[in-house]
């Protein structure tokens, strides 16, 4: 286990660097440490690629910890509940295999978890409604990993098909995982029931950014190279429509209730809002 040793949290007013590649939110925490109606709440966790560490930033104080996990830490996520937070370490030039768990509210590492054989973890996200169990893609192995972050372990290695596993999106349910293979140029569809791969769909060169409706009726995948966004069919994998007109489509989201779509744009310096019925951009 490590643990940070930090102090005092810093007062910082200034703009976030570039280099923050990984952001992740988590909603206030009990009831009662709610504000004044306008004032903002909460945390950010942010992976510091370069750095080493991760910052942890109180919205409600605008002040910043940072917080030391490790080489090449690339995706931050943080639990429903916004209790607990976890940085994949990636690595550099040497491959890593380790997961930091972070206590938000202290800011302090309260244990690394070792991977083992699945280096390169990169994507992350926690089961829906669970507060212990974390889908993790192991982009070396071309495998997702079930980790329980609770005892350490890890549960399950589903393989994705696909080179270059990188970032993972879940429905809802939590029955099925997507991930975006950026060398492969590809989607896979994992069955989290039956810990299988379902199939894997070609969406175009350097797929990277992807996100999955709630209820899993669409899926959409960017590609870096073309600068479009593929929506898929849930069901059928078919490319219902391309949508173009980006730069470099990074990161996308949907909404929790399905209906708004957010692209990304890190080259066009941009963030798309995109109505998911109509697959318009707002």
């Amino acid at each position: 286990m490590h643990t940070s040793s930090l102090g005092p949290l810093p007062s910082v007013r200034r703009p976030l660097a570039a280099a923050l590649l990984s952001l992740a939110l988590a909603g206030a925490l009990p009831p009662s440490s709610a504000h004044a109606q306008g004032t903002a709440s909460g945390f950010a966790l942010v992976a510091n690629q370069q750095s080493a560490n991760a910052s942890l930033i109180d919205l409600r104080t605008d002040s910043i910890r940072f917080i030391a996990v490790g080489m090449g830490p690339h995706e931050a996520i943080v639990s429903p509940s916004g209790r607990v937070g976890v940085v994949t370490m990636y690595g550099t030039q040497t491959p890593g295999n380790e997961l930091a768990i972070i206590d938000m509210k202290t800011g302090a590492v309260t244990r690394k978890i070792s991977l083992g054989e699945y280096t390169r973890p990169h994507g992350a996200l926690f089961m829906p409604r669970e507060e212990s169990r974390v889908v993790v893609t192991s982009e070396a192995t071309q495998k997702i990993v079930l980790v329980n972050i609770e005892t350490g372990a890890v549960e399950a290695s589903i393989a994705t098909g696909a080179a270059g596993s990188h970032m993972v999106a879940l429905t809802a349910d939590g029955t099925r995982a997507w991930t975006a293979n950026i060398f492969a140029g590809s989607a896979s569809e994992i069955d989290l029931v039956k810990r299988e791969l379902v199939r894997v769909i070609p969406v175009g060169p350097r797929a990277e950014g992807i996100a999955v409706a709630p209820d899993g009726s669409t899926v959409w995948v960017g590609s870096n190279t073309n600068g479009t966004v593929a929506v898929l069919d849930g069901k059928t994998g078919a490319t219902i429509e391309t949508l173009g007109g980006f730069s470099l489509p990074y990161r996308l989201a949907i909404s929790a209730d399905g209906k708004t779509a957010i692209v990304c744009d890190l080259q066009g310096n941009a963030i798309h809002v995109v109505d998911v019925a109509t697959r318009k951009v707002l």
